[in-house]
Parts: structure tokens; sequence; C-alpha cells
């Protein structure tokens, strides 16, 4: 599988300039998002939503050739059973899962969406020969982890570039910087505890992203400690 090594600083970048030429705005401040604006109107694909799988284990997953997928058209209850039906894929689509649009997370289904956009911008020859013409992105991808050098595979350091861009996306670093200084008057670091949680809550709202992913761009901008405890519990975006 085909991938380009890039950094943080490199993929920061790379998110930036995509901010810079959809709306520039965003960078110095947050303003509500229809993730689906950007896949319609900059990225100029086509995207829809199914019953990817019956176990929610896949959120998305991006074409990069025509192909198809094993869609759960009629119901996912498979112990009763519902079976999946063969779906025809275009080229460049999208597809998300039902769940997270069924759901009450808007930010995690922002998060999904502009991941497989990122998928597309960078990974075109990495998933040009992928099965089925589709590369798809299991719940558990959606990590904050960064990779080492040796002990991840190709795969799971190319779903964390399109995490890492996805992050800095949402929320760019400049902006995140004045909302946090206006919010808490200090550029010190605050700690994750019960009564700064509804303030990052609020923040991830405004950034339109999930609370999870916001405590970890907040501390990776050293701007929140967060306790191995609590870690754990926002492991997943």
């Amino acid at each position: 599988m085909i991938y380009y090594k890039l950094s943080p600083t490199q993929l920061e970048a790379k998110a930036e300039e995509v901010l810079q030429d959809f709306d520039s705005e965003r960078l110095q401040k947050p303003k509500p998002l229809d993730v689906y604006d950007f896949v319609d109107f900059y990225m100029h694909l086509p995207y829809d939503w199914m019953n990817i799988t019956p176990d929610q284990s896949v959120l998305g997953f991006s074409a990069f050739n025509d192909g198809y997928w094993w869609e759960w058209k009629n119901g996912t209850d498979w112990k009763n059973g519902d079976l999946p039906v063969k779906t025809e894929i275009k080229n460049g689509t999208i597809i998300i899962d039902n769940s997270l649009i069924n759901g009450n997370n808007r930010g995690r289904e922002n998060f999904t969406v502009i991941h497989e956009c990122f998928h597309q911008l960078l990974h075109q020859k990495s998933f040009s020969r992928a099965r089925h013409g589709i590369h798809q992105c299991n719940t558990k991808d959606f990590y904050a982890t960064l990779p080492s050098t040796n002990g991840w595979s190709t795969r799971a350091k190319i779903e964390w570039q399109a995490n890492a861009c996805t992050t800095a996306f949402l929320m760019p670093r400049n902006a995140v910087n004045n909302v946090f200084q206006e919010t808490f008057h200090s550029n010190n670091k605050v700690i994750l505890r019960n009564n700064t949680r509804p303030i990052i809550e609020k923040m991830a709202h405004d950034f339109n992203s999930s609370y999870a992913a916001m405590c970890y761009r907040l501390n990776k901008l050293d701007l929140l400690t967060i306790s191995n405890n609590n870690l754990k519990s926002i492991y997943n975006f």
C-alpha cells in the first residue's frame, strides 16, 4: 500500500491550506458548519447514508473506484433473517453510517465526514486498488494516538493522517487558542475536571466537533491536562 510519510506539522499545514481555500475566516474563529456543504461544494463529491454493517463496526467509507458494498438495506437484525443487498457505489462517493445521523452526536458525524474527505484528498494512490473499490473506516480507526515509527501498520498510519487533518480542520490552532483565551481569560493550561467539562463541551459544539476530539485537541495544544483515566474515556473521536 502506497502512502506518504507526513509529519504532524505537515498534516496540520495541509488542513489549514484546505480551510484557507474553503473559508479562511474559520482559521481565526469558530463558525457553524454543515460538513455536507463541504463535501458538496468544495470536494464536489457524491455522498449518501446507509446501514453499512449490522453492528456499527464501520462508520464510513470512501470509493476510490466504481465498486459495490453489501448494504443492510432492509434492516440489520440478521438474527431474525435480515440480509444485506449488493449496492453499486460510484467512484468518489462518501458513505456515512445511519447510526451517526440517527444518534445524538453531531460532532462525531462531522468528524467522520471530514475524515473521509481527507482520505480522498491524501490517499488516492493508497486505495486505488482497494477491494471492491472501497476503503472502509472502522470504529476503532477514529483514535487519538500518534503512531510510533515501527509499531503501526501502513493502514493505521494512513488512518492517523486522516484523523490529524480532520482535527486541524475542525479545530484550527489559532481559532482554538483565541477561544480558549477568551473563555479562561488566560493561556495557562487547565485540568480536565467536572467543572471544566461543560466549558469544553460548549467549545466542542462551537467547533462542530465532539467532546472527545476537543479534549484531545486542547491537550495536544498544551492547553489541557488529562489524567490517564480520563484519557481512556476519550480515546475514540
